[in-house]
Protein backbone atom coordinates (compact mmCIF):
# COMPACT_ATOMS: atom_id res chain seq x y z
CA UNK A 1 0.00 0.00 0.00
CA UNK A 2 2.74 2.00 0.74
CA UNK A 3 3.83 1.97 -3.13
CA UNK A 4 0.32 3.01 -3.90
CA UNK A 5 0.57 6.19 -1.93
CA UNK A 6 3.30 6.83 -3.27
CA UNK A 7 2.06 7.19 -6.67
CA UNK A 8 -1.38 8.94 -5.43
CA UNK A 9 0.62 12.13 -3.77
CA UNK A 10 2.81 12.18 -7.10
CA UNK A 11 -0.59 12.46 -9.20
CA UNK A 12 -2.01 14.63 -6.38
CA UNK A 13 1.30 17.51 -6.34
CA UNK A 14 1.27 16.86 -10.19
CA UNK A 15 -2.32 18.37 -10.49
CA UNK A 16 -1.36 21.46 -8.38
CA UNK A 17 -2.72 19.84 -5.14
CA UNK A 18 -0.08 21.15 -2.43
CA UNK A 19 0.92 17.97 -0.12
CA UNK A 20 4.17 17.72 1.94
CA UNK A 21 6.61 15.42 3.33
CA UNK A 22 5.08 15.78 6.32
CA UNK A 23 1.28 15.53 5.32
CA UNK A 24 2.53 12.23 2.87
CA UNK A 25 4.17 10.53 6.24
CA UNK A 26 0.68 11.55 8.34
CA UNK A 27 -1.12 9.66 5.15
CA UNK A 28 1.17 6.70 5.67
CA UNK A 29 0.18 6.35 9.70
CA UNK A 30 -3.33 6.88 9.39
CA UNK A 31 -3.14 3.87 7.08
CA UNK A 32 -1.67 1.72 9.48
CA UNK A 33 -5.32 3.03 11.58
CA UNK A 34 -7.86 1.75 9.11
CA UNK A 35 -9.30 -1.22 7.35
CA UNK A 36 -7.10 -1.06 3.84
CA UNK A 37 -10.02 -3.21 2.28
CA UNK A 38 -12.53 -0.54 3.80
CA UNK A 39 -12.55 2.04 1.09
CA UNK A 40 -14.83 5.14 2.69
CA UNK A 41 -12.26 4.86 5.97
CA UNK A 42 -9.10 5.26 3.43
CA UNK A 43 -10.86 7.73 1.20
CA UNK A 44 -11.47 9.67 5.21
CA UNK A 45 -7.97 8.68 6.08
CA UNK A 46 -6.26 10.19 3.25
CA UNK A 47 -8.45 13.34 3.00
CA UNK A 48 -7.74 14.30 6.70
CA UNK A 49 -4.04 13.59 5.96
CA UNK A 50 -3.40 15.43 2.42
CA UNK A 51 -5.80 17.98 2.47
CA UNK A 52 -5.94 21.21 3.60
CA UNK A 53 -7.55 23.95 1.36
CA UNK A 54 -11.23 23.47 0.13
CA UNK A 55 -10.94 24.13 -3.36
CA UNK A 56 -8.60 20.88 -3.67
CA UNK A 57 -11.71 18.54 -2.50
CA UNK A 58 -13.01 17.77 -6.27
CA UNK A 59 -9.50 17.31 -7.31
CA UNK A 60 -9.19 14.92 -4.84
CA UNK A 61 -12.55 13.27 -5.10
CA UNK A 62 -11.70 12.41 -8.63
CA UNK A 63 -8.28 11.20 -8.19
CA UNK A 64 -8.83 9.13 -5.72
CA UNK A 65 -11.77 7.59 -7.54
CA UNK A 66 -9.83 7.25 -10.87
CA UNK A 67 -6.79 6.17 -8.48
CA UNK A 68 -8.05 3.28 -6.05
CA UNK A 69 -10.82 2.19 -8.36
CA UNK A 70 -8.48 1.34 -11.06
CA UNK A 71 -6.09 -0.67 -8.00
CA UNK A 72 -9.26 -2.44 -6.56
CA UNK A 73 -9.96 -3.72 -10.08
CA UNK A 74 -6.56 -4.91 -10.87
CA UNK A 75 -6.51 -7.00 -7.46
CA UNK A 76 -9.86 -8.11 -7.58
CA UNK A 77 -9.45 -9.10 -11.16
CA UNK A 78 -6.74 -12.05 -9.84
CA UNK A 79 -10.36 -13.10 -8.09
CA UNK A 80 -12.14 -15.43 -10.60
CA UNK A 81 -13.93 -17.12 -7.20
CA UNK A 82 -15.42 -13.82 -6.51
CA UNK A 83 -18.92 -13.56 -7.22
CA UNK A 84 -19.03 -10.18 -6.94
CA UNK A 85 -16.44 -9.26 -9.04
CA UNK A 86 -17.81 -10.56 -11.66
CA UNK A 87 -21.18 -9.45 -13.69
CA UNK A 88 -22.32 -13.50 -14.53
CA UNK A 89 -21.62 -16.89 -12.99
CA UNK A 90 -18.03 -17.88 -12.79
CA UNK A 91 -15.99 -19.26 -15.64
CA UNK A 92 -18.30 -17.68 -18.19
CA UNK A 93 -17.10 -15.60 -20.69
CA UNK A 94 -18.08 -11.66 -20.60
CA UNK A 95 -21.06 -10.74 -23.22
CA UNK A 96 -19.21 -10.14 -26.73
CA UNK A 97 -16.58 -12.79 -25.74
CA UNK A 98 -13.75 -10.42 -24.46
CA UNK A 99 -12.05 -11.45 -21.25
CA UNK A 100 -11.87 -8.40 -18.74
CA UNK A 101 -8.32 -7.74 -17.42
CA UNK A 102 -6.71 -4.79 -15.63
CA UNK A 103 -6.09 -2.55 -18.43
CA UNK A 104 -10.10 -2.94 -19.86
CA UNK A 105 -11.03 -2.76 -16.14
CA UNK A 106 -9.04 0.96 -16.38
CA UNK A 107 -10.81 2.00 -19.53
CA UNK A 108 -14.25 1.11 -18.01
CA UNK A 109 -13.66 3.10 -14.64
CA UNK A 110 -12.06 5.98 -17.00
CA UNK A 111 -15.61 6.05 -18.80
CA UNK A 112 -18.01 5.77 -16.01
CA UNK A 113 -15.30 7.77 -13.49
CA UNK A 114 -15.45 11.64 -13.45
CA UNK A 115 -13.40 11.56 -16.58
CA UNK A 116 -14.83 15.38 -17.25
CA UNK A 117 -12.02 17.29 -15.24
CA UNK A 118 -9.17 17.22 -16.47
CA UNK A 119 -7.15 15.03 -14.30
CA UNK A 120 -3.42 13.36 -15.36
CA UNK A 121 -3.44 10.02 -15.43
CA UNK A 122 -1.18 7.84 -13.20
CA UNK A 123 1.77 7.82 -15.86
CA UNK A 124 1.63 11.02 -16.24
CA UNK A 125 1.93 12.06 -12.64
CA UNK A 126 5.13 9.69 -13.30
CA UNK A 127 6.93 11.67 -16.06
CA UNK A 128 5.81 15.37 -14.52
CA UNK A 129 7.94 13.99 -11.23
CA UNK A 130 11.27 15.46 -10.49
CA UNK A 131 14.18 14.88 -7.92
CA UNK A 132 11.74 16.09 -5.38
CA UNK A 133 9.35 12.90 -6.09
CA UNK A 134 12.30 10.77 -5.82
CA UNK A 135 12.93 12.20 -2.13
CA UNK A 136 8.87 11.71 -1.32
CA UNK A 137 9.80 8.31 -2.13
CA UNK A 138 12.24 7.58 -0.44
CA UNK A 139 10.78 9.19 2.44
CA UNK A 140 8.00 7.08 2.38
CA UNK A 141 9.68 4.23 1.85
CA UNK A 142 11.98 4.64 4.87
CA UNK A 143 8.63 5.12 6.83
CA UNK A 144 7.39 1.97 6.27
CA UNK A 145 10.68 0.31 7.06
CA UNK A 146 10.99 2.39 10.06
CA UNK A 147 7.07 0.89 11.18
CA UNK A 148 7.85 -2.59 10.20
CA UNK A 149 11.05 -1.94 12.54
CA UNK A 150 8.62 -1.42 15.49
CA UNK A 151 6.40 -3.82 14.37
CA UNK A 152 9.05 -6.08 14.50
CA UNK A 153 10.47 -5.08 17.46
CA UNK A 154 6.92 -4.99 19.67
CA UNK A 155 6.56 -8.34 18.48
CA UNK A 156 10.01 -10.14 19.46
CA UNK A 157 9.32 -8.26 23.17
CA UNK A 158 6.17 -10.14 23.04
CA UNK A 159 7.81 -13.60 22.95
CA UNK A 160 8.72 -15.14 26.04
CA UNK A 161 11.82 -14.82 27.23
CA UNK A 162 12.53 -11.83 25.16
CA UNK A 163 11.24 -9.01 27.96
CA UNK A 164 14.53 -8.03 29.07
CA UNK A 165 16.00 -7.71 25.54
CA UNK A 166 15.08 -4.16 24.77
CA UNK A 167 18.19 -2.30 23.15
CA UNK A 168 19.88 0.56 24.11
CA UNK A 169 22.50 1.21 21.50
CA UNK A 170 23.51 4.66 21.31
CA UNK A 171 22.99 4.05 17.53
CA UNK A 172 19.11 3.11 17.73
CA UNK A 173 17.12 5.86 15.50
CA UNK A 174 14.93 7.68 18.14
CA UNK A 175 12.96 9.06 14.85
CA UNK A 176 11.53 5.96 14.66
CA UNK A 177 8.05 4.97 16.68
CA UNK A 178 9.44 2.57 19.49
CA UNK A 179 7.54 -0.19 21.70
CA UNK A 180 6.70 1.36 25.03
CA UNK A 181 9.92 -1.33 26.67
CA UNK A 182 12.31 0.32 24.50
CA UNK A 183 11.44 3.81 25.14
CA UNK A 184 12.09 3.08 29.24
CA UNK A 185 15.39 1.72 28.50
CA UNK A 186 16.10 4.80 26.55
CA UNK A 187 14.69 7.52 28.81
CA UNK A 188 16.89 5.66 31.60
CA UNK A 189 19.86 5.76 28.69
CA UNK A 190 19.21 9.50 28.64
CA UNK A 191 19.47 10.34 32.42
CA UNK A 192 23.13 8.04 32.36
CA UNK A 193 23.92 10.00 29.91
CA UNK A 194 22.91 13.57 31.33
CA UNK A 195 24.14 12.71 34.89
CA UNK A 196 27.77 11.67 32.82
CA UNK A 197 27.54 15.27 31.34
CA UNK A 198 26.84 17.03 34.11
CA UNK A 199 29.48 15.43 36.12
CA UNK A 200 32.25 16.40 33.67
CA UNK A 201 30.90 19.84 33.13
CA UNK A 202 30.68 20.32 37.24
CA UNK A 203 34.53 19.62 37.41
CA UNK A 204 35.41 22.00 34.40
CA UNK A 205 33.73 24.62 36.31
CA UNK A 206 35.51 23.89 39.40
CA UNK A 207 38.61 24.71 37.83
CA UNK A 208 37.99 27.33 35.93
CA UNK A 209 36.47 28.96 39.10
CA UNK A 210 40.80 28.64 39.51
CA UNK A 211 42.60 31.60 38.24
CA UNK A 212 46.27 33.07 38.22
CA UNK A 213 48.31 33.08 41.12
CA UNK A 214 47.78 35.84 43.60
CA UNK A 215 51.36 36.51 44.07
CA UNK A 216 50.39 39.54 46.78
CA UNK A 217 48.30 36.82 48.66
CA UNK A 218 51.07 34.30 48.09
CA UNK A 219 53.90 36.33 49.17
CA UNK A 220 51.82 37.11 52.03
CA UNK A 221 50.90 33.79 53.38
CA UNK A 222 54.45 32.66 52.76
CA UNK A 223 56.05 34.73 55.82
CA UNK A 224 54.22 32.48 58.18
CA UNK A 225 56.76 29.71 56.78
CA UNK A 226 60.04 31.56 56.56
CA UNK A 227 59.67 33.09 52.88
CA UNK A 228 58.87 29.77 51.49
CA UNK A 229 55.91 29.57 49.42
CA UNK A 230 54.42 26.11 50.76
CA UNK A 231 50.59 27.57 50.04
CA UNK A 232 49.96 28.77 46.41
CA UNK A 233 47.51 31.20 46.95
CA UNK A 234 45.22 31.61 43.38
CA UNK A 235 42.61 34.69 42.47
CA UNK A 236 39.14 33.01 41.81
CA UNK A 237 36.78 33.98 39.03
CA UNK A 238 33.47 34.61 38.81
CA UNK A 239 31.90 31.88 36.80
CA UNK A 240 28.08 33.29 35.13
CA UNK A 241 26.27 30.43 34.81
CA UNK A 242 24.06 30.94 31.17
CA UNK A 243 20.37 30.50 31.03
CA UNK A 244 18.51 27.97 28.73
CA UNK A 245 15.98 28.87 26.50
CA UNK A 246 14.55 25.63 24.29
CA UNK A 247 12.16 25.74 21.62
CA UNK A 248 10.63 22.46 21.12
CA UNK A 249 8.47 21.69 17.79
CA UNK A 250 6.16 18.84 18.89
CA UNK A 251 4.07 17.80 15.98
CA UNK A 252 3.91 14.14 15.13
CA UNK A 253 7.28 13.60 12.59
CA UNK A 254 9.37 15.45 15.27
CA UNK A 255 7.77 14.11 18.55
CA UNK A 256 9.42 10.93 18.61
CA UNK A 257 12.72 12.73 19.06
CA UNK A 258 11.03 15.98 21.32
CA UNK A 259 10.65 13.63 24.18
CA UNK A 260 14.23 12.27 24.51
CA UNK A 261 15.17 15.50 24.27
CA UNK A 262 13.15 16.95 26.80
CA UNK A 263 14.40 14.62 28.78
CA UNK A 264 17.87 15.19 28.32
CA UNK A 265 17.11 19.33 29.10
CA UNK A 266 15.03 18.11 32.39
CA UNK A 267 18.44 16.45 33.30
CA UNK A 268 20.58 19.28 32.96
CA UNK A 269 18.53 22.47 33.55
CA UNK A 270 20.04 22.72 36.85
CA UNK A 271 23.43 23.40 35.36
CA UNK A 272 22.22 26.75 34.48
CA UNK A 273 21.25 29.79 36.13
CA UNK A 274 17.26 29.70 34.62
CA UNK A 275 16.24 27.17 31.95
CA UNK A 276 12.93 27.71 29.79
CA UNK A 277 10.87 25.18 27.61
CA UNK A 278 8.13 26.32 25.17
CA UNK A 279 6.62 23.69 23.12
CA UNK A 280 5.05 24.34 19.89
CA UNK A 281 3.43 23.17 16.62
CA UNK A 282 1.51 26.71 15.22
CA UNK A 283 1.47 28.37 18.69
CA UNK A 284 3.96 29.05 21.54
CA UNK A 285 3.41 27.30 24.62
CA UNK A 286 5.34 27.65 27.71
CA UNK A 287 5.71 24.58 30.39
CA UNK A 288 8.76 25.07 32.16
CA UNK A 289 6.83 24.78 35.75
CA UNK A 290 5.51 21.50 34.09
CA UNK A 291 9.24 19.96 34.76
CA UNK A 292 9.77 19.01 38.01
CA UNK A 293 10.66 15.70 40.23
CA UNK A 294 7.55 13.28 39.10
CA UNK A 295 7.85 10.55 36.86
CA UNK A 296 8.84 11.52 33.06
CA UNK A 297 6.24 9.62 31.86
CA UNK A 298 3.61 11.53 33.69
CA UNK A 299 5.28 14.73 32.85
CA UNK A 300 4.85 13.73 29.21
CA UNK A 301 1.14 12.50 29.61
CA UNK A 302 0.04 15.68 31.17
CA UNK A 303 1.96 17.21 27.86
CA UNK A 304 -0.19 15.58 25.87
CA UNK A 305 -3.67 16.56 27.77
CA UNK A 306 -2.33 20.46 27.67
CA UNK A 307 -5.30 21.94 25.74
CA UNK A 308 -3.05 24.55 25.10
CA UNK A 309 -0.78 22.29 22.74
CA UNK A 310 -2.69 21.67 19.68
CA UNK A 311 -0.98 18.22 18.73
CA UNK A 312 -2.86 17.77 15.25
CA UNK A 313 -2.10 21.22 14.38
CA UNK A 314 -0.35 22.25 11.03
CA UNK A 315 3.31 22.97 11.68
CA UNK A 316 3.62 26.52 11.53
CA UNK A 317 6.98 28.01 12.46
CA UNK A 318 6.77 31.07 11.01
CA UNK A 319 3.37 31.87 13.61
CA UNK A 320 5.07 30.27 16.45
CA UNK A 321 8.35 32.22 16.18
CA UNK A 322 6.49 35.51 15.73
CA UNK A 323 4.51 34.95 18.64
CA UNK A 324 7.74 34.25 20.75
CA UNK A 325 9.46 37.30 19.32
CA UNK A 326 6.39 39.23 20.15
CA UNK A 327 5.91 38.21 23.67
CA UNK A 328 9.39 37.02 24.65
CA UNK A 329 12.29 38.64 23.15
CA UNK A 330 12.72 41.14 25.72
CA UNK A 331 13.89 38.01 28.38
CA UNK A 332 16.90 37.02 25.76
CA UNK A 333 20.35 38.29 26.97
CA UNK A 334 23.96 37.64 25.74
CA UNK A 335 23.84 35.18 27.89
CA UNK A 336 20.88 32.97 26.55
CA UNK A 337 21.75 29.77 24.93
CA UNK A 338 18.61 29.23 22.40
CA UNK A 339 18.01 25.67 21.28
CA UNK A 340 15.43 24.89 18.86
CA UNK A 341 14.55 21.48 17.60
CA UNK A 342 12.17 20.79 14.68
CA UNK A 343 12.45 19.36 11.36
CA UNK A 344 11.84 23.31 9.55
CA UNK A 345 8.97 22.10 7.75
CA UNK A 346 6.39 25.41 7.47
CA UNK A 347 3.64 23.87 5.54
CA UNK A 348 4.24 26.49 3.14
CA UNK A 349 3.35 29.13 5.64
CA UNK A 350 5.53 32.26 5.75
CA UNK A 351 8.76 31.39 7.80
CA UNK A 352 9.06 34.57 9.36
CA UNK A 353 12.95 34.21 9.78
CA UNK A 354 13.47 38.10 10.60
CA UNK A 355 12.14 36.90 13.78
CA UNK A 356 15.41 34.15 14.73
CA UNK A 357 17.67 36.81 13.24
CA UNK A 358 16.56 39.22 15.92
CA UNK A 359 16.87 36.20 18.63
CA UNK A 360 20.27 35.80 17.51
CA UNK A 361 21.56 39.51 17.61
CA UNK A 362 20.30 39.58 21.08
CA UNK A 363 21.54 35.81 22.39
CA UNK A 364 24.81 34.25 22.62
CA UNK A 365 24.21 31.64 20.91
CA UNK A 366 21.50 29.96 18.40
CA UNK A 367 21.76 26.15 18.04
CA UNK A 368 19.01 24.34 15.72
CA UNK A 369 18.65 20.31 15.97
CA UNK A 370 16.42 19.13 12.89
CA UNK A 371 15.44 15.02 13.82
CA UNK A 372 15.32 14.50 10.13
CA UNK A 373 18.63 13.55 8.37
CA UNK A 374 20.49 15.51 6.19
CA UNK A 375 19.60 14.35 3.00
CA UNK A 376 15.91 15.79 3.30
CA UNK A 377 16.85 19.22 4.32
CA UNK A 378 15.31 21.90 1.84
CA UNK A 379 12.93 19.12 -0.07
CA UNK A 380 9.51 20.21 -0.35
CA UNK A 381 8.41 22.26 2.67
CA UNK A 382 11.60 22.29 3.77
CA UNK A 383 12.96 26.05 4.66
CA UNK A 384 15.61 24.85 6.73
CA UNK A 385 17.91 26.90 4.45
CA UNK A 386 16.22 30.30 5.42
CA UNK A 387 16.95 29.64 9.41
CA UNK A 388 20.29 28.02 8.89
CA UNK A 389 22.04 32.00 8.48
CA UNK A 390 20.49 33.04 11.79
CA UNK A 391 21.97 29.84 13.65
CA UNK A 392 25.76 29.41 15.30
CA UNK A 393 25.19 25.78 14.98
CA UNK A 394 22.89 23.23 12.90
CA UNK A 395 23.08 19.45 13.96
CA UNK A 396 21.09 16.40 12.91
CA UNK A 397 19.32 14.61 15.86
CA UNK A 398 18.07 11.75 15.73
CA UNK A 399 20.22 9.03 18.14
CA UNK A 400 21.76 9.09 21.61
CA UNK A 401 25.13 9.61 19.90
CA UNK A 402 24.05 12.68 18.50
CA UNK A 403 21.96 13.75 21.88
CA UNK A 404 25.51 13.09 23.75
CA UNK A 405 26.95 15.66 21.25
CA UNK A 406 24.54 18.30 21.45
CA UNK A 407 24.41 18.02 25.61
CA UNK A 408 28.18 18.54 25.34
CA UNK A 409 27.76 21.75 23.21
CA UNK A 410 24.89 22.87 25.43
CA UNK A 411 26.81 22.72 28.86
CA UNK A 412 30.78 23.83 27.22
CA UNK A 413 28.83 26.87 25.78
Amino acid sequence: MIERLVEFVQMLRAANVRVSMSEAIDAAEALRHVPIDNRPLVKTALQASLIKEQEDLPTYEAMFSKFFQVQLTEDDSDSESDPESQDGPPNEPKPGGEEEDGRESSEISSEEGESESPVPTEEDGQEEGDQNEEDLEAQLQELLARIQVGENSADALSQPGNQQQTPGSEDVDLYQELPPGQVESLYEAVEELAENLVTRRSLRYKRARHGPVDIKKTVQRSFRTGNLPFNIIRKRRKVEKNELVVLCDISGSVWEVARFFLKLVQEMQNQFSRARSYLFVDRINEVTDMFDDRPFDEIIDQLKDDPGLNFFGLSDFGRAFYQYYNDEIKSLSRNTILVILGDARANWFDPMEWTLDEMQRRTKMVIWLNPEPKQYWDTDDSVMAKYSPYCDHVLECRNLDQLKDIGELILQS
